[in-house]
């Protein structure tokens, strides 16, 4: 947090008549293993909601697909989407696949949230409709930490080699670039892979009640499972009371591990500076954060790290391990530190917390980390869905591939036109819909997804375009858009197979 970094551009928001607009009336399904209400519900179901109620408002039949658990209804409608709950922790898998079979041809659209087995739809749905999974992160190591032998493998099996056959040739999202690399290395995709990051909390602008703690504070927000590692954290509190002996950690979540953590609070003595708060609503949750000097995620990986950025929204840097995913979402200098695995978890917050001591330090801190979360929305994040939607339907409709294969790069190309007007709707009507631009007075900019720089120079050079300077895109482009997001803002487009 020592290192001075510039504030990220701030996100393009949506526009009329972007690709939110242009799923109006589809039916879409969303799989998820749990709904958003569930107990459990963890990030990957935040996400899930939140873009599927924008999907909704956009005009789109959305249907919430996912397990059923006690006291809640079969059927319900809630936040505009239609919720079926079915089966349990592992029965939903047959219960989704039943309920695709039954309604083979109701859904245009199906997005299957993978939380470490997908819901394979590909395998009950027609040729027709656009199928696609998202990956929030790789599991194929955790597997081996839930589960013995055989299951472990078994979860393994299907995560990589049947998922790599199912699902051949569709569209991928993942949430940051290091699942993308995930799913490349340790899956073997050689898919499209789109990255859809999550958004940030709802009136995340808006400063929560109450004042940062005089006294060093830590929130935790976290599923309680083996694999958050909280306690790394508690056992770490012994050597750091004696450092800050007014150090209180707050830890809110729920889950299998509680017991297990409160017993060793108490067996390390440190029971007295820990308040488990267990499920908090999402007001308490920002207030928590906003007290708090430093938020801390020693999970062994994510796919992104929602609640780096939950903390980020309102000021709170953040600490974590080098690990994939919180190193997308952890930028060392602007939001927080990253730790070298191997490093003492106790030696890192508190260097941190030294730091924050300062306020004017702690003061520069908040608003590089505000800054940092404005570059997220979730408005944004359904809109870049929305794209990818729409993109896999054309595909499907025409049965033709794009130019384009499977690339994980991007390029940044920059132009300028002597008849701006009729440079803008030749660029819009003949992008991809994922492809994204920008034009100020007659300076165009555009960020093109699967290609190299070369390929880019052809890309444009089909659109007339012959003097543009291109550079391969940073990984904070791909994150937060590149340039704004005005595809689709003119209406309509072409197929895939007709653009570049």
């Amino acid at each position: 947090m020592t290192a001075a970094a510039p504030a990220p551009a701030p996100t393009a928001r949506p526009r009329a008549g972007g690709a939110l607009a242009r799923i109006a009336l589809l039916d879409i399904a969303f799989l998820n293993w749990r709904d958003p209400w569930h107990p459990e519900a963890g990030g990957a179901e935040a996400y899930a909601h939140e873009i599927a109620r924008r999907f909704s408002a956009a005009g789109a039949h959305l249907t919430f697909v996912s397990a059923r658990y006690p006291g809640a209804p079969a059927r319900e409608y809630r936040d505009g989407l239609r919720i079926v709950r079915a089966g349990g922790t592992f029965g939903v898998y047959a219960a989704a696949a039943a309920h695709l079979l039954r309604n083979r041809h109701a859904y245009d659209a199906v997005v299957d949230f993978q939380n470490g087995i997908p819901f394979f739809s590909p395998l009950f749905t027609p040729r027709w409709t656009a199928d696609l999974c998202v990956i929030h992160h790789v599991h194929q190591e955790q597997f081996d930490v839930r589960f013995h032998w055989p299951l472990n493998a078994l979860g393994r099996l299907l995560e990589k080699q049947v998922s790599r056959r199912v699902y051949r040739g569709r569209p991928i999202v993942v949430v940051s670039p290091s699942t993308r690399e995930g799913a490349r290395r340790e899956l073997g995709f050689g898919n499209p892979l789109h990255i859809v990051p999550n958004g940030r909390p709802a009136g995340a602008s808006a400063e929560p009640p109450g004042a940062r703690s005089a006294t060093p504070a830590l929130t935790v927000v976290s599923r309680l499972v083996p694999q958050k590692r909280v306690d790394l954290l508690l056992r770490a509190l012994p050597a750091l009371l004696r450092r800050f002996p007014a150090l209180r950690l707050d830890l809110c979540g729920d889950g299998p591990e509680l017991p297990a953590l409160r017993e060793l609070a108490a067996r390390l003595g440190v029971a007295q500076a820990v308040v488990f708060h267990g499920h908090v609503s999402d007001a308490r949750r920002a207030e928590l954060f906003h007290r708090a000097w430093l938020t801390v995620v020693p999970s062994v990986a994510e796919g992104w790290g929602l609640t780096v950025i939950e903390a980020n929204a309102v000021g709170t840097p953040a600490l974590a391990y080098d690990v994939p995913g919180l190193r997308d979402a952890i930028q060392p200098g602007v939001n927080g530190r990253l730790l070298d695995p191997s490093a003492d978890l106790a030696d890192g917050v508190a260097a941190a917390l030294a730091e924050l001591a300062d306020p004017a330090a702690m003061q520069r801190a908040a608003a590089r980390c505000r800054a940092w979360a404005a570059a997220f929305s979730w408005d944004a994040s359904a809109e870049r869905l929305a794209e990818v939607v729409l993109e896999e339907l054309r595909r499907v409709h025409r049965h033709r591939r794009s130019r384009r294969g499977a690339n994980d790069l991007a390029v940044l190309g920059r132009f300028t036109a002597l008849d701006a007007e009729a440079t803008e709707r030749v660029v819009a009507e003949a992008l991809r819909q994922t492809d994204t631009w920008s034009r100020e007075g007659d300076a165009f900019q555009v960020l093109l997804h699967g290609c190299d720089e070369v390929q880019a120079l052809a890309a444009l050079a089909r659109l007339g375009v012959h003097d543009a300077t291109v550079s391969l895109a940073g990984g904070r482009d791909v994150l937060v858009g590149g340039p704004s997001r005005r595809l689709a803002e003119r209406g309509g487009r072409g197929t895939p197979e007709d653009r570049s």
